[in-house]
């Protein structure tokens, strides 16, 4: 594949803001960045002198008495506006503008053979881990056929985790349209699982990384399954929450796929085009459907079975099964640890007069990284490094090891947590924060009493006529037979593609 040359220079997934200089600052009756940083600094030497090192209260220091930031003081902390005064946050944006740029402009053949690098690596480890399944059905011994089946699907299971992460993911992120390359590039790029790309880019690339931890607006804080915040209200379904996330890790790319269906219903409700728009998302996801399913559970097993034997057509089948299994499961666990750790924040709105500035302090204090080996980054498509992806999304994220001191230095320099840790403590993190919200205080307990308690009195107050008119309502709205069972989502899908 041969590079061609880039007509247009990279550039950033957010507007570029320029710093105030110290004269402007003054000119307006502000502070400038020295004065700011060193009252900071003075603040937080206080603050460890009383002891209080919780990274929730490294900002709040005296320029920052006026700000409408609400911290709350608990292991899963919520914001209700921005930590830093809008001085600071237009200074820290004009220290990770530079700091994008001067990665930017420098990149070079060296990137575009490493991306190139990596899909040689998915193609033909797929080659191999396929051929592996096909023969390991046809060896006479069990012995053999087990354990070349284990190889093959786990080579099968890195070719799929590193199509999905280091390679789709980070393509259709747009971090290498500057190769202007035919088939590299995020409008062309189609990954290798159930979800088509130009839904998932809605979804993620636009809502995701533009609405990040706002509860209610970020459509990934709990995936509309879930329970992960306070300003979430407590249900009785939340109970089953740590059976739902397994549900939802083992499925995760069906969990991918209909989500930007789910969402879309809802922000295109008020357009007249709502039918014609949902018409062409549902088409395009069975179609994708169609292809991946009939792919990997119908035509490579029948093909292995018709050449080799039934034998060649079982292992095929169940290591694809197992493959696509083990990279969901992947998936999801990188994802979340990046986004629902102990000292991920949540915010409460989104601020009308938000800076590129309060848009990467919200981006970097919603993030959580994770710290590993080179191949581990790898693996992870460098969503370890998911503070830096969030705040530089289109920058191709091999770079994000090399800039990730820098980051942390600014982080400091300012007062901003740095989320990271070990991938074990991370999960285990994750892990305690999806069975702490499945369970009520003591106060929604109440407030969950009441409400049945007043559902209780309407109810008996209506006639019987009333609820028989409602309850065939509700019959009608959940479908008949079998069709109660599946999913809203899955019912919305298949009523507007026919």
């Amino acid at each position: 594949m041969r590079m061609l040359p880039p007509i247009s220079t990279a550039h950033s997934a957010v507007p570029i803001l320029t710093a105030l200089t110290d004269e402007q600052l003054i000119g307006q009756g502000r502070p400038t960045l020295a004065a700011q940083t060193a009252a900071h600094t003075a603040a937080n030497d206080d603050q460890i002198a009383k002891g209080n090192t919780d990274s929730s209260f490294d900002n709040q220091h005296p320029e920052h008495q006026n700000s409408e930031a609400q911290i709350k003081p608990m292991r899963y902390p919520i914001l209700t506006g921005a930590p830093l005064s809008k001085a600071q946050t237009e200074a820290l944006a004009g220290e990770f503008n530079t700091l994008y740029q001067s990665v930017m402009d420098t990149l070079d053949g060296n990137d575009a053979r490493y991306i190139k690098r990596v899909y040689a690596t998915v193609v033909y480890s797929e080659l191999v881990a396929r051929g592996l399944l096909a023969v390991a059905g046809r060896l006479s011994s069990r012995r053999h056929q087990l354990s070349v089946w284990l190889l093959g699907t786990t080579v099968l299971s890195f070719s799929k985790i590193l199509n999905n992460m280091e390679l789709g993911h980070n393509v259709m992120h747009g971090q290498y349209d500057w190769m202007q390359h035919p088939h590299l590039n995020s409008q062309n790029f189609d990954w290798d699982i159930v979800c088509p790309a130009p839904l998932w880019q809605h979804s993620h690339n636009y809502l995701h990384h533009t609405l990040t931890n706002i509860v209610g607006r970020d459509h990934d804080v709990g995936y509309h399954l879930i329970r992960v915040t306070d300003e979430q209200t407590w249900t009785p379904s939340d109970r089953y929450n740590p059976f739902k996330t397994l549900i939802l890790a083992l499925g995760f790319e069906w969990a991918v796929a209909f989500h930007d269906i789910q969402i879309s219903v809802d922000e295109y409700a008020d357009t007249p085009q709502l039918p014609l728009i949902m018409q062409k998302k549902s088409r395009a996801l069975f179609a994708k459907i169609v292809r991946q399913v009939g792919k990997d559970y119908i035509a490579l097993p029948a093909v292995a079975g018709l050449t080799l034997g039934r034998g060649s057509a079982v292992s095929t089948l169940s290591g694809n099964i197992t493959a696509n299994i083990a990279r969901n499961l992947w998936t999801w666990a990188v994802i979340f640890c990046g986004h629902l750790t102990e000292q991920a924040h949540i915010y409460t709105h989104l601020d009308d007069n938000e800076s590129k500035g309060d848009w990467y302090v919200r981006q970097i204090l919603g993030s959580s990284n994770i710290e590993g080996s080179k191949l581990f980054h790898i693996l992870t498509g460098n969503l370890s490094h998911q503070i830096e992806h969030h705040i530089f999304p289109d920058m191709p994220a091999h770079r994000y090891s090399s800039v990730a001191p820098q980051v942390k230095a600014i982080c400091r320099k300012y007062g901003l947590g740095y989320n990271t840790g070990h991938f074990g403590t991370q999960f285990r993190q994750v892990l305690a924060r999806i069975h702490h919200f499945s369970k009520p205080s003591a106060d929604e307990w109440q407030t969950y009493t009441q409400s049945i308690a007043t559902t209780d009195a309407n109810q008996v107050t209506e006639n019987g006529a009333e609820k028989n008119a409602k309850k065939e309502q509700r019959s009608r709205e959940l479908g008949r037979g079998l069709g109660k069972y599946i999913p809203q989502v899955v019912r919305q899908a298949w009523f507007y593609a026919w």
